[in-house]
């Protein structure tokens, strides 16, 4: 039981963490799921530093090599020796069966679901969550160095020279063998494609069968790496590919498509909601009847065309338009449509 002792008196941490938009709520049983990287850990340790002290607690985190010594048989007679009233089983992929405390709590890098636990689902930062990062005032230089240092928690605190190489190092640690074949499908970033294009293009230059590749593709986007965006009202067309973090393409090869790293930053801030792409550019959320364009940069009436043909090509109910820019601000109506047009930085903090 010595790693058990190892975990148990070092199970809480006085480090002090910035606070994030989730907030768990203590209950008997906590399931805490969101990708590899995006502040789980830290998130919680400010969660159980308010409601447990050392002696009461046991977190074993199965990402450290050390808990490889661990026999799960022995997790339940050392729970009963020291009074423990909460486990957190952190990282943990193999199942076993759960041990008995007053409060158990998993965290999981898969997104999961299990009976009778109270699931809350992490992501990476958006930019409301970014800005406590930031010890600037201001606003305008925070959202530049948004886009460049991407939505990573860690990646805000890394030198610039090191910020390249930490970002591809958290990518080989999440996807392992894997890396190459997920590298593949990111040079796709903000197109429309299908898994199956995907496969055939990859197949030429990896070594994988269909059935592993869809079963990869399925399970990346369970976990929230990848998002693939149906079409409004077009559901067997192809989807167009977002990622959990929206630097990704650029880190990963020398091309810089800013207008899809731009929109993919535009989508990860309402990517909880059902939201739908449409052509030849937007997201449309058809429980709101809103219609949001990722329009960078263009003058007033540059942005005006490109809204009226959107508009001519789509035929949707449509209550309010938000077009998102890197620095244009105006509004303007078209009939009773209210069309408002922010800067990025305005339009993550101000929206519902």
């Amino acid at each position: 039981m010595r790693t058990l002792e190892y975990f148990y008196e070092h199970s809480l941490t006085k480090h002090a963490f910035l606070p994030r938009k989730v907030d768990i709520t203590l209950a008997s049983k906590i399931l805490l799921t969101g990708p590899k990287f995006c502040g789980k850990y830290s998130i919680m340790q400010s969660f159980l530093q308010a409601h447990f002290n050392q002696k009461e607690l046991l977190f074993i985190n199965f990402d450290d090599v050390r808990s490889q010594s661990i026999a799960y048989d022995e997790i339940e007679p050392f729970i009963e020796k020291n009074s423990i009233k909460a486990v957190v089983l952190y990282g943990i992929e193999k199942p076993f069966s759960l041990p008995n405390a007053p409060y158990l709590i998993i965290i999981s890098h898969n997104n999961v679901e299990i009976d009778g636990f109270v699931h809350y689902h992490l992501s990476n930062l958006d930019f409301e969550e970014y800005l406590l990062f930031e010890k600037r005032a201001d606003i305008k230089v925070i959202f530049n160095n948004f886009l460049k240092n991407g939505n990573y928690p860690e990646l805000s605190k890394i030198a610039d020279f090191k910020k390249d190489r930490y970002f591809q190092e958290l990518l080989f640690l999440t996807f392992k063998e894997d890396f190459q074949i997920f590298k593949e499908i990111a040079f796709y970033q903000g197109y429309t494609t299908s898994i199956f294009f995907l496969f055939n293009r990859i197949k030429e230059r990896h070594k994988i069968s269909k059935d592993r590749f869809y079963a990869l593709f399925e399970s990346w986007q369970r976990d929230r790496y990848i998002y693939a965006v149906e079409k409004f009202n077009a559901k067997r067309a192809a989807k167009k590919l977002f990622f959990q973090d929206f630097t990704i393409k650029s880190r990963l090869f020398t091309q810089k498509e800013f207008p899809k790293i731009f929109e993919n930053m535009v989508f990860l801030e309402i990517a909880d909601k059902e939201v739908f792409y449409i052509e030849p550019l937007g997201f449309y959320i058809p429980s709101e009847e809103l219609l949001i364009l990722s329009i960078p940069f263009g003058n007033e009436a540059r942005i005006q065309e490109k809204i009226d043909h959107v508009l001519t090509k789509n035929h949707i109910a449509i209550k309010k338009i938000e077009v998102v820019t890197v620095g244009s601000s105006f509004t303007y109506y078209i009939k009773d449509i209210q069309c408002e047009i922010l800067p990025f930085y305005a339009w993550a903090v101000g929206k519902e």
